[in-house]
């Protein structure tokens, strides 16, 4: 599956790999592999944080993102690492959500993909949505993040 995803995804640059920019049929497999990270990462009952990187298909779209953003340099810690898996998970699912339901949600760009300022500022036209993020201790407000 990697070889094709790279073949119909990657090839095409980072802009590619934006929620809005992947076809159904990506959006529907990166969003399962994003369901199952985060649904295997982060519990009501517990807060915690990832301990597994996810599938390889989401960590390959992470790099590629990083790489876009810092000139060919991506040498981050495995903590970092998921951390970015957790906010581009919220990010394919709220893609699909929009989809669905067209609710108007501010697409990302390469530059704000990988930040939780972005999904913060939903409080102001989803805040249940924002509500159950941090709920399951999936967004944890960072003292620097502005709301």
């Amino acid at each position: 599956m990697l070889s094709k995803f790279g073949n119909e995804v990657l090839l095409h640059g980072p802009d590619a790999l934006l929620p809005q920019n992947l076809n159904n049929e990506w959006l529907d497999t990166l969003q399962k592999m994003a369901g199952d990270f985060l649904d295997a990462s982060y519990d009501l009952e517990e807060c915690k944080k990832p301990e597994d990187v996810a599938d390889p298909i989401l960590s390959v779209c992470i790099s590629e993102i990083l790489r876009s953003q810092h000139k060919d340099k991506t040498n981050i810690s495995v903590e970092k690492m998921l951390e970015n898996i957790t906010i581009y998970s919220v990010s394919l699912i709220i893609e699909a959500v929009e989809r669905e339901s067209n609710i108007g949600i501010e697409q990302p760009t390469l530059e704000n993909i990988l930040s939780w300022d972005r999904i913060i500022k939903m409080r102001k036209t989803n805040p249940k949505f924002v509500e159950a993020l941090e709920k399951a201790c999936i967004l944890m407000i960072p003292e620097q993040a502005s709301s």
